[in-house]
C-alpha cells in the first residue's frame, strides 16, 4: 500500500492513470513482476529535489545543510516511479518518449496503483504540483519525511504531464537493494493491470503487434487485454 503527505493532493482512486513505455521495459516488468524507480539525480529536469533558498534544514547527522540546493547531494537518496494522470490516451505522452514504433502503456487507475504496491518499503504517493518559481515549495521541516515534499514539485513547463509519483528513499531500502541507477520494486501485477486495466499499443505501430504482445502476455500468465490504440484509426 503507498503513504500519503500532508498537503500533497492525491488523485481518486477511479481515477485513471498511464504508464508510457517502450516494449522492452514493457517486458521487463512482466518477466520480473517489478516497477523500477529512477534515482531523482538521473532525471534530465536538475530542478527535482530543489529545496527553496529559504528553507532552514535541521541539523541531523543525515542531513548536510550546506547542500549545494540545486545539485542537490539529496536527489540521489530518492527514487521516482512516473504515471500519467488523465481519463484520455495522450498523443504527447507517446511523442514524448519517442515511442513510436514499439510503444505500449499501461492504462490503470490510481486504486489498482495504489494497492498492487509492497507494505515495504515506504512508498509516498502523490501528484505533481505545476509552479514558476521552485522557491514556492512549501517545505513543512516539522514534519517526519519532509525532504520528500521537493519531489511532488515541477516548473509549469512540464504540466503537461501531468504526473502521478510514486517515490521510495533509500532508508526504506534493505541494505543489498540496487542503487546505480535506481531499484526495482516487486509489485502484484494482477492488481495493477486489474479491473478497468488493460495495456494499449501504440498508435504507430503495425496491428500485429497487439497480437503478438497478447500471446507474451499469456506466456507470463496473465489475462489482462491488449488493444491497439486507435488514435490515428481514419474518421468513420
Amino acid at each position: 500500500m503507498s503513504k500519503e503527505l500532508k498537503g500533497i493532493i492525491q488523485p481518486k482512486d477511479e481515477d485513471t492513470v498511464w504508464r508510457y513505455m517502450s516494449f522492452e521495459k514493457f517486458a521487463n516488468i512482466l518477466a520480473t513482476g517489478s516497477l523500477f524507480f529512477t534515482r531523482a539525480d538521473k532525471y534530465d529536469d536538475k530542478f527535482e529535489g530543489y529545496i527553496p533558498e529559504s528553507t532552514t534544514l535541521p541539523h541531523k547527522p543525515e542531513v548536510n545543510p550546506t547542500v549545494n540546493r540545486v545539485d542537490s547531494n539529496f536527489r540521489q537518496y530518492f527514487m521516482c516511479n512516473c504515471w500519467h494522470h488523465g481519463e484520455e490516451e495522450s498523443m504527447g505522452m507517446w511523442d514524448k518518449y519517442h515511442l513510436r514504433n514499439s510503444g505500449i502503456a499501461i492504462k490503470t487507475t490510481m486504486g489498482n496503483l495504489k494497492n498492487s504496491l509492497p507494505d515495504k518499503p515506504n512508498v509516498f504517493i502523490g501528484k505533481i504540483k505545476y509552479i514558476s518559481n521552485h522557491n514556492q515549495i512549501e517545505m513543512p521541516i516539522d514534519v517526519e519525511n519532509f525532504l520528500h515534499y521537493p519531489y511532488f514539485y515541477k516548473r509549469k513547463p512540464f504540466e503537461y504531464e501531468q504526473e502521478v509519483r510514486a517515490i521510495i528513499d533509500i532508508a526504506s531500502l534493505p541494505r543489498d537493494a540496487p542503487y546505480e541507477f535506481g531499484t526495482p520494486l516487486k509489485i502484484d501485477m494482477k492488481t495493477l493491470i486489474g479491473e478497468n486495466s488493460e495495456v494499449i499499443v501504440s498508435p504507430h505501430t503495425d496491428k500485429w503487434v497487439a497480437g503478438t504482445l497478447e500471446l507474451i502476455v499469456k506466456q507470463y500468465g496473465f489475462q489482462f487485454p491488449v488493444n491497439q490504440s486507435k488514435l490515428l484509426d481514419p474518421p468513420v
